[in-house]
């Protein structure tokens, strides 16, 4: 990666405010799909735009599941500029949560995460990353 590009490190399911991956996730309690990113410094210290998304696949019947980070404008989407309070060191990550609700009408589904980050201002440039395969427990 250069000082003037982007990257998607990992894209991860876990528990809520779980340290570490986890692939089986409790349709009983919400989930967290995190993305975590890295920006070259010169992209960083410009304060160019940047746009995280995330889906969500039910790779068992082929919908999307909806996922949102706390604060965020819109759902699977968090938009702003380098260095803010949603980036502000050149490593972030992005925690976007999955309701319980949305899980459990999913019980024993297989599902995946789609993550992308478009950025820069003159010169556009993206990354994306997939989550491994996770499960939704009965």
């Amino acid at each position: 990666m250069g000082p003037n590009d982007a990257q998607i490190v990992r894209v991860f399911s876990r528990e809520p405010k779980g340290s570490i991956a986890d692939v089986s996730l409790d349709s009983r309690t919400d989930a967290e799909i995190v993305i975590d990113a890295e920006a070259g410094g010169t992209l960083h210290q410009n304060q160019g735009s940047y746009c995280v998304t995330l889906v969500v696949r039910d790779l068992t019947d082929g919908t999307s599941i909806p996922a949102k980070v706390q604060g965020a404008s819109k759902p699977g989407e968090v938009e702003g500029h380098f260095a803010d309070q949603n980036w502000l060191n050149p490593a972030a990550n992005f925690t976007f949560t999955v309701n319980k609700a949305e899980l459990a009408k999913r019980k024993g589904h297989l599902a995946e995460a789609y993550g992308s980050v478009s950025y820069g201002s003159q010169t556009p440039g993206a990354t994306l990353a997939l989550s491994q395969p996770f499960l939704i427990q009965k």
